[in-house]
């Protein structure tokens, strides 16, 4: 096919595009290198293309209509509307603001042109909406809701989004072939457009198993470090505030800086020493959105410094207005971390792992599922006890039984479905149907829980 090249000029100056076909869509950097996007919360490099324009397609997408509800939630809040109202109005305004966050944060990484530097801002401010909503929960003393929290945002992950993810891409085709034995191959192109979609029998999809197990594994050792910290606390626990300080926070803080040492050596495993090896196991990325804008270095770092410090404020009315939720809808902390928050910093790439399962990019659906339930666990969870020990709140890493035990089995459960590098719908259902059964569970789960000694 005839190459043709095009240029245009954006917010830091001029950007060539070469394409060799409608989807071939390449951004050269004036040095000649290849900016790399990674996806959120992760290091899995993720397709980039140069629809839109800049700062508007930013700002238009379609999901931005739900900022109208930011100005009514600050006005519930001040007016004295009800908690309820406050508390749902704010909740669905910070979706929007987290895709913008997330989209701010990515195309920084990638324009710092170095993919060392890129990935390790991306894996560290890819969250940052869980960590504001996770500070500021702190700030109310809720530490029952920032713990539900975070084990909500690796459950919804591990569970919910890896198996939607299985689901749908194990039922629809997408212009692939078909092997004998009725199972699907990505590699064989189809004579028809990509575009076109079917039901699909017998459809089974493959992925790499080295990236997956590598976060399966350190998700297994967050499990570790809550089990542990959880039965000392069940052996050791005695009433009062002496044990608190001399006992169980000094080993959460302690846990929590080897954790996050250890996911200090996870990126390095991943963009440094074994950056070729990763690569070569990774699944190749296609198309992305049509919607990602591409933002100069300087628009960047202001879009990504104004939306945080709006997350930081409406956060503050939405966490403000949790106990009095709790109160007047009958719907426990526990529901309201494990199930609702966990929705606002992770509903579009949600829906991007699903679209990438039925593209057959199944890889990228994995990076962003286990990819962030990784640092989540890794990094999230010990920089809340961390937090605290700065603003002095007593927050630690005894999660309690159920919910440590939630958290062991599920992990076990997801890598029993990723070991064998390939899925099916079934697995997907499973994994959905696990996760279903939990949030039943914390929905019918009562605020106070007794301490089991």
């Amino acid at each position: 096919m005839q190459e043709t090249a095009m240029a245009r000029r954006a917010d830091s100056g001029e950007l060539a595009m070469a394409t060799g076909g409608p989807n071939s869509e390449r951004l050269v950097s004036p040095g000649g290198g290849n900016p790399t996007r990674f996806l959120k919360g992760s290091t899995t490099t993720k397709p980039s293309n140069l629809d839109g324009a800049g700062l508007l397609a930013l700002m238009t997408h379609p999901l931005n209509l739900l900022l109208i509800c930011l100005p009514f939630g600050a006005a519930s809040n001040y007016l004295e509307w009800g908690n309820i109202p406050t508390f749902w109005l704010n909740f669905f305004g910070m979706v929007p603001l987290a895709k913008i966050l997330g989209d701010a944060t990515e195309e920084l990484a990638a324009g710092l042109r170095n993919d060392m530097l890129a990935g390790l801002l991306n894996a560290t401010f890819g969250n940052v909406v869980e960590l504001v909503l996770t500070v500021q929960t702190l700030r109310e003393g809720l530490f029952d809701v920032v713990k539900a929290t975070l084990l909500g945002s690796v459950l919804s992950n591990m569970l919910l989004v890896l198996g939607m993810s299985f689901f749908a891409g194990g039922i629809v085709r997408t212009g692939g072939g078909i092997k004998k034995g009725g199972s699907f191959d990505a590699d064989k192109e189809a004579p028809y457009s990509a575009a076109y979609s079917s039901f699909q029998a017998e459809k089974v999809q493959h992925f790499g198993v080295l990236g997956a197990l590598v976060n399966i594994s350190m998700l297994l050792l967050s499990c570790l470090s809550f089990v542990i910290v959880t039965i000392f606390n069940s052996i050791a626990h005695v009433d009062g505030i002496a044990y608190l300080e001399e006992s169980l926070l000094p080993v959460s803080r302690t846990g929590a800086i080897v954790m996050i040492s250890a996911y200090a050596a996870y990126i390095v495993f991943q963009l440094g020493t074994h950056r070729t090896a990763l690569a070569a196991d990774e699944e190749e990325g296609g198309e992305d959105d049509a919607d990602e804008p591409n933002l100069s270095l300087p628009t960047a770092t202001v879009v990504l410094f104004l939306v945080t410090i709006w997350v930081a404020w409406t956060s503050e009315m939405l966490v403000g207005a949790i106990r009095g939720v709790t109160e007047a809808a009958h719907m426990s902390e526990h529901f309201i971390g494990i199930v609702l928050l966990p929705i606002i910093g992770n509903a579009c790439e949600h829906a991007a792992a699903v679209r990438f399962a039925i593209r057959d990019k199944l890889g990228l659906s994995i990076g962003i599922a286990v990819g962030s339930s990784t640092q989540i666990a890794l990094f999230a969870v010990p920089f809340s006890v961390i937090a605290g020990w700065v603003m002095r709140r007593p927050m630690d890493l005894n999660f309690g039984a159920l919910n440590t035990s939630v958290m062991t089995v599920s992990v076990i459960v997801v890598l029993s479905m990723v070991v064998d590098g390939q899925s099916n719908w079934l697995q997907g259902y499973l994994l959905m149907a696990a996760y279903i059964v939990i949030a039943i569970c914390y929905w019918h789960l009562p605020n106070e829980l007794p301490e089991i000694d």
